[in-house]
């Protein structure tokens, strides 16, 4: 994954939450002074154990498909994703779209072994272009 392919808001992963706490379902913001760099993108914690959680296996919390929403990229577009709509399915982070109306969240649960397989599909297209 490059640089160009993460959704970065202003340099941050994760719109500045902690991914320990977005990969365990609470969502909780990180802080600015407790960072960590993984693929040009900075990650912030709540904690130092946090943070040394994820840099022991950031691979393991970093978000899928560049941080941007497992079901648009499914149908080959790049979204924005909110971190505070996520889930983890087969030991991956899927963050996903979500405003006041609509959380794609819900649409992914419904068929979540075939979207995945999509969006596998379609991250090869989108991260090579």
């Amino acid at each position: 994954m490059t640089n160009n392919v993460q959704y970065l808001d202003n340099g941050k992963a994760l719109k500045g939450y902690d991914a320990i706490s977005v990969f365990n379902g609470a969502g909780v913001p990180g802080k600015e002074n407790i960072s960590s760099i993984h693929q040009d993108a900075v990650y912030q914690f709540e904690s130092e154990t946090n943070k040394a959680t994820f840099n022991a296996n950031p691979q393991k919390y970093a978000p899928k498909y560049g941080g941007h929403c497992s079901i648009a990229v499914s149908e080959g577009v790049l979204v924005e994703a909110n971190p505070l709509s996520s889930l983890v399915q087969d030991g991956e982070l899927h963050v996903f779209y979500k405003d006041e109306a609509e959380d794609t969240q819900d649409e992914w649960k419904e068929n979540p072994i075939v979207l995945k397989k999509q969006a596998e599909a379609q991250w090869v297209k989108l991260s090579n272009s």
